[in-house]
C-alpha cells in the first residue's frame, strides 16, 4: 500500500504534530474510554490498534485491557519507535509493536478480540482493504470500532473565509495523496461490505463550548494547515478566532463518526 495522506516524516513540523496528537488524545481521553467500552472492549481482550501514531491512544487501550494484549500497528518508523515509551503499563499478555500497513497486518487469522482505528481510514488510499484485513484477524464475535472525521460536519458560525479556503485546499491536497476528508459517512457501508454484522453508526459532536479552543483548533485545523505548508497564517487565524470564541461571538463545531461492527 502507498503511504497515503499522512506522511509524518514529510510534514516538517514533527514536534508540533506530536504535541497536537498528545493534546487531542488527552482532551478526549475520558470520552474515548467510554466509546471503547461501549463498542465492546473488555479487560482481558487481545487488542489491535491500526495506525497507532506515537502511542498516546495505545496507552489508553493498554489501560482498558490490562489482562489482555495489545498489537500496535504503525507504518511510520519514526512514530512506531515512540510507542513503547508512551505506554505506561503494558498489558499482561504483552505489547507488540508492528511497523506495517493496515492492509497487510502481520497477524494470523482469528487472533484478535477487539480492533480500533482512530482517524486513520481518512488517510488510506484503499480503506476497504484495511477493513477486510481487520475482519480477517478478528475472532468470531470480535468487535471493530472505527472513529473518523467528515468535513461535512465542520461548522464555523459566523463563517470564516480563511477557514473555508483552508478546508477546500486541504481536502484537495489530501484527496490527491489518496485520502478522503469525507470518510466518516462511508464507514458503515465499508464494514457491512467486509462482512461485519450488527453495524452501528453515531455522530459525536465537539464544540468550542466543550473543549479548550486551542485543542479544538488543533484537532480541526492543525493537520490541514501542515498540509498547506505555510500558505495560511495559522497563528493569526487562531488568534482572531480565539478572541471571538472567548466572547461568545464565534461558534466552532465538528462531528466525528463512530462506527462499530461484529464478526459473525
Amino acid at each position: 500500500m502507498t503511504t497515503g495522506s499522512y506522511r509524518f516524516e514529510q510534514l516538517g513540523d514533527a514536534s508540533f504534530q506530536t504535541e497536537r496528537l498528545y493534546q487531542q488524545s488527552q482532551a478526549i481521553r475520558g470520552m474515548e474510554a467510554g466509546i471503547l467500552r461501549a463498542s465492546g472492549l473488555g479487560p482481558a481482550h487481545d487488542v489491535l490498534e491500526v495506525g497507532s501514531g506515537p502511542g498516546f491512544v495505545s496507552d489508553l487501550l493498554a489501560e482498558l485491557a490490562p489482562e489482555g494484549s495489545l498489537h500496535a500497528v504503525e507504518p511510520s518508523p519514526t512514530l512506531a519507535a515512540q510507542i513503547r515509551d508512551n505506554v505506561r503499563q503494558a498489558p499482561a499478555r504483552g505489547l507488540f509493536v508492528h511497523q506495517a500497513f493496515g492492509n497487510a497486518l502481520p497477524l494470523g487469522d482469528a487472533q484478535i478480540d477487539f480492533a480500533y482505528a482512530r482517524f486513520v481510514l481518512q488517510h488510506v488510499p484503499t480503506p476497504q482493504s484495511v477493513v477486510r484485513e481487520v475482519h480477517r484477524v478478528l475472532r468470531p464475535g470480535g468487535r471493530f470500532c472505527a472513529v473518523d472525521s467528515d468535513d461535512g460536519l465542520v461548522i464555523f458560525h459566523p463563517q470564516e473565509p480563511r477557514v473555508e479556503q483552508l478546508l477546500r485546499d486541504a481536502q484537495s491536497i489530501q484527496a490527491g495523496q489518496g485520502g478522503d476528508r469525507f470518510i466518516g459517512r462511508k464507514l458503515q457501508a465499508m464494514l457491512a461490505d467486509a462482512g461485519f454484522v450488527n453495524v452501528r453508526s453515531r455522530v459525536l459532536s465537539l464544540t468550542s463550548s466543550e473543549l479548550p479552543f486551542q485543542v479544538l483548533f488543533n484537532i480541526l485545523l492543525g493537520y490541514k494547515a501542515a498540509l498547506l505548508g505555510g500558505a495560511v497564517d495559522v497563528r493569526a487565524l487562531h488568534q482572531d478566532l480565539a478572541e471571538r470564541v472567548a466572547t461568545g461571538r464565534q461558534l466552532v463545531a465538528a462531528g466525528v463518526f463512530i462506527v462499530s461492527g461484529e464478526k459473525a
